[in-house]
Formats: C-alpha cells, sequence, structure tokens
C-alpha cells in the first residue's frame, strides 16, 4: 500500500511540476525552472514553473504575483536553451564577492531536469567581466547572462506579467 501511494504522489509531483501539463516531447517529464532577478533580494521579479506564477517587482508598492503555466512553447524555448548554454556545467554561486556596482542586480536560476536540480546564483557582474570572479570563465559568464536576458524577455511578454500593475520608482 505504501508503494503504490508513493508512486501516485510521485507521479502527482510530476504532473504538476509544469502547471498540471504533460510536457512537450524531447522535454524530461520533471523539467520545471525558476528565475529570479532584482534589485532587493526580498522582492525579485521571478519567473517559477515549479508552484506556476510570476511575479513582479513594484519596487515603491512591494511585488504582485499572477498565476502562470507555460505553453508547450515557453517551455521548450527555455529547455532548449539551458541545453544549448550547458547550464548544468555552470558553477553554483558565482556571485562577486562584496557590492562592486550599485545598484547590484541579483539572479537566482534553479532548474530540474531527469531528476537532477541545479542551481546558479548571480548577480550583475556576471555583465561585466570576469575580473570581479576567479571561479567563472568570460564563456560562461556570457551563457549565464544569456539565459537571464532570454527568460526575462520571455516573462515580460507574457500576458500574465503584462496584466500586473506598474512600477513605482526606481534604484538607486
Amino acid at each position: 500500500m505504501k508503494k503504490i501511494l508513493s508512486l501516485f504522489l510521485c507521479g502527482l509531483l510530476l504532473f504538476t511540476a509544469c502547471g498540471g501539463k504533460p510536457m512537450p516531447d524531447g522535454v524530461p517529464e520533471d523539467f520545471a525552472v525558476y528565475y529570479a532577478m532584482g534589485c532587493d533580494t526580498a522582492q525579485m521579479n521571478i519567473l517559477d514553473t515549479y508552484e506556476g506564477y510570476i511575479q513582479k517587482d513594484l519596487i515603491h508598492n512591494g511585488t504582485a504575483r499572477v498565476d502562470y503555466t507555460p505553453s508547450d512553447e515557453e517551455i521548450l524555448a527555455i529547455y532548449d536553451k539551458i541545453v544549448e548554454l550547458e547550464l548544468w556545467k555552470m558553477p553554483a554561486d558565482v556571485r562577486a564577492d562584496g557590492e562592486i556596482i550599485q545598484p547590484m542586480t541579483y539572479f537566482e536560476i534553479r532548474f530540474t531536469m531527469n531528476d537532477n536540480t541545479y542551481e546558479i546564483l548571480a548577480d550583475t557582474t556576471i555583465t561585466q567581466s570576469t575580473w570581479h570572479n576567479k571561479n567563472i570563465t568570460a564563456e560562461q559568464a556570457e551563457a549565464i547572462n544569456e539565459f537571464c536576458r532570454f527568460v526575462h524577455e520571455m516573462m515580460m511578454e507574457t500576458e500574465e506579467y503584462k496584466s500586473l500593475p506598474d512600477r513605482e520608482g526606481g534604484y538607486m
């Protein structure tokens, strides 16, 4: 009985990983991604297919969140970009020591595929040069930066993101 319950719960977890939809052909059934970026780590812009939401940093007005179920095309595009850039080969923490650039933008990338979960923590310095961080090559920095730009632009183009309130203010 425990074995049947365990199998059922595993199946339910896989089914709900991306809003309960089966994955497009070629994408692992357990694929999910979490992308966060922002200057205030308590108020990040987030695209999360694990829990199914998009969050927008409203700066002076906190955050706003909306439910989000990615289309097959969006899932496939994100998965293909991860594979193209070989993100699973990246160092887990590529943040610089200290705040070198003001305001500093922080990035968190987490993705699961084929029973493995990977996480990358980065900051604005990946868009500059690698002299801030000796744990990453220029090619790795560019790959992480390219992925961040790709997912952020995709998130901003969704109807869900566009439905959220406008930001007020800015970071200095």
